[in-house]
């Protein structure tokens, strides 16, 4: 179903899933960026190796700076991954300064735009009134939006399983101090060993997003394909499952794009259009979020829309997706008994008859 003409295309189980809260939202860098200036993790390793003063001919300099040169010579980023800087930054610096640079370059100012986590915490929102959200981000702008989120941090997480206790932030690599000062409790997941202990070795952020997947579907925003996270977590859920089924992700390009990354790692893509710093998500996201907050209420407006005739409802028609159910005369009313998603198809089929009558009369 599209939301809106040009924005990308929410599939029906995805839609219903969320109404009935089981669907978990994974918050990338792409979030606290998209609205809230933030950088994303490549971009975090250059401020922290700016903000350490590291020299000219240090390897994670080095690093940077050929990863740089191999995304503008041939236009292919991820070859070289934030996480092997940090990795090589740990030779060089103690970890508390490294976290304290991070901590630092995360920090924003009291006027930041917190519209995009606002909508992600609308859509994390379940029919029991509780938000449930991942994130891999160590800012507290999430919980900048609402100070009465549970915030959760390794090692201690929630069980998903106990669906009643299983609430709030889940900050699954960490999460900066509250006055941003440092890293919170045991640290952040940064480096290539923090990943491989988090993922792999120790494997307790694997167990954790399995757990997630016996329950939930998940959907990844704010995330490329070979971000770090998303590299880790898809080679430890490969190591143990023959098959996985329930992960989405939303990825800017033309559909065949979408699928050439993320198809294979067993990942449904959702590609939306390029441009605008990505316009067509966030407003599809803010659409998205708007049914969010009630469910019938937006079911009950849009038949209302139906109803009125295809001229009233044209730009509300061109941008939703016409679902399959037997055509219904208007004067015969809505089948009460029928379920909210069947009603809204059967609200499109008086639309779609009706277009159909008055083009055959010339209407």
């Amino acid at each position: 179903m599209r939301f809106l003409a040009n924005g990308p295309s929410i599939p029906d189980e995805l839609l219903v899933a969320r109404d009935e809260g089981r669907v978990i939202f994974f918050c990338g860098a792409g979030v606290s960026r998209a609205r809230a200036g933030l950088t994303d993790f490549f971009g975090l390793a250059q401020r922290v190796v700016d903000t350490l003063g590291v020299i000219s001919d240090s390897p994670a300099k080095r690093l940077i700076e050929a990863a740089r040169e191999i995304d503008s010579t041939i236009g292919i980023s991820g070859l070289i991954s934030a996480d092997r800087v940090f990795g090589l930054l740990e030779r060089e610096f103690l970890v508390k300064d490294i976290q304290a640079a991070v901590a630092e370059s995360l920090k924003s100012g009291p006027d930041v735009d917190l519209s995009a986590h606002r909508i992600m915490l609308d859509l994390g929102r379940g029919p029991d009134g509780k938000v449930r959200l991942v994130t891999t981000n160590f800012d507290l702008l999430f919980e900048a939006c609402d100070s009465t989120l549970r915030s959760w941090k390794p090692p201690r997480l929630p069980d998903p399983q106990h669906h009643e206790d299983f609430e709030g932030i889940i900050h699954l690599h960490g999460r900066v101090g509250e006055n941003y000062s440092g890293a919170d409790g045991d640290g952040f997941v940064l480096s290539s060993s923090e990943f491989g202990r988090a993922y792999l070795s120790d494997g307790w952020a694997t167990q954790f997003i399995r757990s997630v997947l016996d329950r939930y579907f998940v959907v990844f925003v704010g995330y490329t394909a070979d971000d770090p996270p998303v590299q880790y977590l898809l080679e430890a859920l490969n190591r143990g499952l023959d098959s996985r089924e329930g992960l989405y992700a939303f990825q800017s390009g033309s559909t065949g794009e979408a699928e050439s990354r993320w198809r294979h790692k067993g990942v449904h893509p959702i590609a939306y259009g390029e441009g605008e710093n990505h316009k067509a998500l966030w407003d599809t996201l803010a659409a998205w979020a708007t049914r969010a907050k009630n469910v019938e209420a937006w079911y009950e407006s849009t038949i209302e829309l139906a109803r009125k005739g295809p001229k009233l409802c044209y730009r509300m028609k061109e941008g939703r997706s016409l679902t399959s159910y037997p055509p219904l005369k208007e004067q015969e009313g809505l089948p009460l008994q029928l379920s909210p998603h069947q009603r809204i198809g059967c609200a499109f089929s008086i639309l779609l008859s009706d277009i159909l009558i008055r083009a055959m009369s010339g209407g």
